[in-house]
């Protein structure tokens, strides 16, 4: 049973990696949460972690507007897939 809930947690970060530019996504078995790394500036990248791919993807917007509001003249580089049925992840 743990090999497919983790099956599904790693689909589920493969799914948010997808659809976040700048970002590394995954899910880390040992920590038992999923993790994201801002990547876009070396000198300042941004780590976050959750338990649920809702929560990860909350936290990650969050960064994102952040970033925006650093610097308004950048367009929105990407959205978040958290609309897709990932209810076996969360």
């Amino acid at each position: 049973m743990r090999s497919e809930y983790d099956a599904a947690k790693i689909e589920a970060a493969a799914q948010v990696q997808a659809g976040a530019y700048g970002w590394l996504v995954m899910w880390r078995q040992w920590r038992r949460c999923f993790t994201a790394w801002e990547c876009r500036d070396p000198q300042q990248v941004r780590i976050i972690e959750a338990p649920t791919v809702a929560e990860l993807c909350d936290r990650m917007q969050e960064v994102e507007l952040e970033l925006w509001q650093a610097s308004p003249s950048l367009p929105a580089s990407w959205s978040l897939p958290c609309d897709l049925p990932l209810r076996s992840a969360r």
